[in-house]
């Protein structure tokens, strides 16, 4: 005899169950989930001759969507992997591997995309003796600012996106810095004598190690405004939830992992996993090509700071840029 009604029941330790809902069909779907908690499900059928024994537990994690806890992540690849159950990989190395997937993940992102997930400006306020300046650790960037007092510690550094300097201190327009060719770390002496419009000199950077160094030495006063993308939060346990799939772009974590998984096993044919990786690189890219659609593609500007014709010739009509 089949069931009229089964009865759903969870707990938050997997030992105590409450009552959660009574549904007649047979899916369910838990509303009000707290996002970051790991459940536990127990499932009965119940008729008019009783309620059977529970089911199995089974048990998940909440997440926003698009997100995923490392313990659904390790389900998912295990199930990609064809490797539910086994043990010749064990948990702490489908961990490691996830984790390895995530940065690759996350390092092809801010490859393609440029601007994914960088963080608030961080500043340096220059002096006329300091050559080379920590990067954020978490800790050294108080409020955003290099040696600050107060606020908040900026994230941690992960890689750079772009370094600009402030033409004056008390309404900074900016400049953009280049990075200087190692082969030519002596080629910029201070003082510099050649300077922009602006009176900025020719200042250059490059990331060394946990610093990053100017040269010619800057001035004093002078503040350094850097964009970067934070390190990516470490997944440790089953619980914690990524920050990395607003766009879906978790399967390249699954399959990768999976991937890593069978890798370990000599002899297991991985072409399959090989073509979706690769495709789904390929479509990460093509995304962020296609990304802004409120410009189409076109050559770029010869020349930029208003520059436009005016109907009598080329002239600035307001800009204040040139050739």
């Amino acid at each position: 005899m089949g069931a009229t009604y089964y009865q759903v029941q969870r707990s938050t330790d997997g030992v105590n169950f409450t009552n959660l809902a009574s549904p007649t069909g047979v899916q369910y779907i838990d509303p009000l989930p707290g996002v970051g908690i790991q459940y536990y499900y127990q499932v009965a059928g119940v008729n008019g001759s009783g309620t059977s024994p529970y089911s199995s537990i089974v048990s998940m994690v909440a997440a926003p969507p698009g997100e995923m806890s490392l313990g659904e992540l390790r389900l998912r690849s295990q199930q990609t992997a064809d490797r539910v159950g086994s043990d010749f990989v064990g948990t702490s190395e489908w961990n490691a591997f996830i984790r390895l997937a995530m940065y690759e993940l996350y390092d092809l992102l801010i490859t393609a995309y440029e601007d994914y997930n960088i963080a608030p400006y961080v500043y340096i306020n220059t002096n006329s003796t300091t050559q080379r300046y920590a990067l954020p650790d978490g800790t050294n960037y108080l409020g955003g600012t290099f040696g600050g007092t107060s606020g908040l510690p900026a994230k941690k550094f992960y890689k750079l996106a772009g370094v600009d300097l402030g033409v004056n201190t008390s309404n900074n327009a900016w400049v953009t810095i280049n990075r200087f060719d190692w082969i030519d770390r002596n080629a910029y002496v201070y003082p510099n004598s050649t300077s922009t419009i602006y009176g900025v000199y020719n200042m250059r950077y490059r990331v060394m190690g946990n610093d990053i160094i100017f040269i010619p030495t800057p001035a004093g006063n002078q503040q350094v405004r850097l964009s970067y993308a934070p390190i990516l939060p470490g997944l440790l346990a089953d619980t914690d939830l990524t920050t990395i799939g607003w766009s879906g772009w978790l399967r390249y974590v699954i399959v990768r992992s999976a991937k890593y998984a069978l890798d370990k096993e000599e002899g297991t044919d991985t072409s399959k996993m090989d073509t979706e990786i690769a495709f789904l690189k390929q479509r990460i890219e093509q995304s962020a090509i296609n990304r802004d659609q409120g410009q189409a593609e076109t050559i770029s500007e010869t020349r930029k700071g208003g520059y436009a014709y005016n109907g009598n010739g080329w002239g600035s009509g307001g800009g204040q840029g040139g050739w």
